[in-house]
C-alpha cells in the first residue's frame, strides 16, 4: 500500500541525481542497479513475501543507482554528508529496539557510518536524519519524507554548497557560499523593514527609513573575523536606528573600535579557528552588556556553563554579550548567541535539525525568526528600533529559541 508521504519513483529519481552528481567527474565509474538483490540476499525473509516487488521499499531499491561495494563491503559516498544504501547495515544494533528502522543512508564524519545518518521507518515511509547521541529516535512527529531529505541534498549541489575537489577526487562541502551571505542579507533587512513602519514618524517625511551604508571593508579586516562575517558587515546596509533586536545594537565604526579594539592580542578567540583557517568566532550584533564575572555560581546551568572549560565563554570579546558567528568546517554561517546574564542558549533549534547532521542555527534562520517576533506584536518598537528590554532573552529562553523550518 502506497503512502502519501513516499514516492519510490520520485525519490530514486532524487537518489539517482545525486548520484550522477558525485560520480561525473569519475574515472572509469560503473554504475548498477543491484541495490534489491543484495537486499533480498542480507534479509532473505523478505523473499517470503508473495508482494515483495510491491512493497514501497522494495521499489524504492529496485530503481537505485549505485556503484559497486568494495572488495571488503565498502559503499561509496553518495553526498559529502552520507554513504549510498548498504543492506548489510540497515539493521544495526542502535535499530534493535525498532526493527521498522533501517539505516538507509549511513553519516560520513569522524564516526563510523553505521552509528548514524538518515534513517528509513518501513511502516510510515517516513525519514529523519538521528546521530544517535540520544538513546531513542526523534519522535514521530518530527520524521520528513524522504523526498525532503533527498532534495535538500540536491539543492546544496545547486547553489554551490556541494562541489567536486579535483584534487581530492571527491565530493565536498564549502563552508560558505555567496548565496549564504545573500540570503543573511536579504533576512536582516526584512529585519529592519519590519522595524521601520512600526517606529514613531520620522520628522523627514522625504526620507521616513533611511539606511547607513555598510561598514568598510578596509576597517573590518584589521580585526580578526571570519571571512564569512566580513562579507554580510561589508555589504549589509545598516539602519538608522540602533536596536534590531532587545538590547541587540548594530555595530558602527565606534563600537568596532570599542569592542574589537580593546581585545588582547592573545586571546582564546583571536587565536583558535572554529572551522577553516581564519574562520575566527566573530561578534556581529552587540548586546548592551558584557557578561558580568561573577555567574560561575550561577545554579542555571545554562549561565554558569559560560564560564566552562566547555563553555562559549572563551571565546567572547571580552565577555562581550551579542550575537556571534561560529563557524565550523562545513558552515561558516552558523550562529551563537549570548545573553549579558551567560545564558548561550536563546537562539538555539527547538528540535535538532532533521534532515542533514546537528548544527546551530544559521544567521539567516534567526534575523527570520527575529522578523515574525516584531511582526507578532512578541517585541516592541519605539524611536529607537526594538524597545523590549535585553533581559527577555533570559526571561523567555524558550519563545527566543528557532523553530526549524524546511
Amino acid at each position: 500500500m502506497d503512502s502519501p508521504f513516499f514516492s519510490p519513483e520520485r525519490c530514486a529519481n532524487l537518489h539517482n541525481q545525486l548520484l550522477e552528481k558525485a560520480t561525473e567527474h569519475g574515472l572509469n565509474v560503473q554504475i548498477e542497479r543491484t541495490l534489491l538483490a543484495r537486499f533480498v540476499d542480507t534479509a532473505p525473509e523478505f523473499a517470503e513475501y508473495l508482494s515483495l516487488h510491491d512493497l514501497p521499499l522494495c521499489r524504492f531499491l529496485r530503481l537505485l543507482d549505485t556503484t559497486p561495494p568494495a572488495v571488503d563491503g565498502e559503499v561509496d559516498l553518495l553526498t559529502p554528508f552520507m554513504y549510498q544504501p548498504d543492506p548489510s547495515t540497515f539493521w544495526t544494533d542502535r535499530v534493535g529496539h525498532a526493527p521498522s528502522f533501517i539505516l538507509l543512508y549511513g553519516q560520513n564524519n569522524e564516526n563510523s557510518r553505521m552509528d548514524g545518518g538518515v534513517y528509513f521507518d518501513i511502516q510510515s515511509c517516513k525519514a529523519v536524519w538521528y546521530s544517535g547521541d540520544s538513546p531513542r529516535f526523534p519522535p514521530s512527529d518530527q520524521w520528513l519524507p524522504l523526498e525532503v531529505v533527498l532534495q535538500k541534498a540536491l539543492d546544496a549541489w545547486a547553489i554551490g554548497k556541494f562541489y567536486w575537489d579535483t584534487q581530492a577526487a571527491t565530493a565536498r562541502v564549502r563552508s560558505w557560499t555567496q548565496h549564504d551571505i545573500d540570503q543573511s542579507i536579504t533576512a536582516f533587512h526584512q529585519l529592519i523593514s519590519s522595524i521601520e513602519p512600526r517606529r514613531p514618524p520620522e520628522d523627514d517625511e522625504a526620507h521616513p527609513h533611511p539606511r547607513l551604508e555598510p561598514l568598510d571593508i578596509s576597517t573590518l579586516v584589521s580585526f580578526k573575523m571570519s571571512a564569512f562575517a566580513v562579507g554580510f558587515l561589508s555589504t549589509a546596509s545598516r539602519p538608522s536606528f540602533p536596536f534590531v533586536a532587545p538590547g541587540i545594537q548594530v555595530l558602527t565604526p565606534f563600537l568596532l573600535n570599542q569592542i574589537y579594539g580593546t581585545e588582547a592580542s592573545d586571546s582564546i578567540r583571536r587565536s583558535h579557528w572554529l572551522g577553516d583557517e581564519g574562520n575566527w568566532p566573530t561578534l556581529i550584533l552587540s548586546g548592551i552588556n558584557a557578561v558580568p564575572h561573577d555567574i560561575s555560581g550561577s545554579t542555571d546551568q545554562n549561565i554558569s556553563s559560560f564560564e566552562q572549560n566547555w563553555g562559549f565563554g572563551k571565546f567572547t570579546i571580552n565577555r562581550q554579550s551579542g550575537l556571534y558567528i561560529i563557524p565550523d568546517t562545513s558552515d561558516s554561517d552558523l550562529v551563537r548567541f549570548v545573553a549579558s546574564s551567560g545564558r548561550c542558549d536563546a537562539c538555539e533549534f527547538r528540535t535538532p535539525c532533521r534532515w542533514a547532521p546537528p548544527r546551530e542555527p544559521r544567521l539567516v534562520e534567526v534575523f527570520n525568526h527575529w522578523t515574525a517576533l516584531v511582526e507578532n506584536g512578541t517585541w516592541s518598537v519605539d524611536a529607537d528600533g526594538v524597545s523590549t528590554d535585553h533581559d527577555w532573552f533570559t526571561t523567555h529562553a524558550s519563545v527566543a529559541k528557532i523553530a526549524l523550518v524546511l
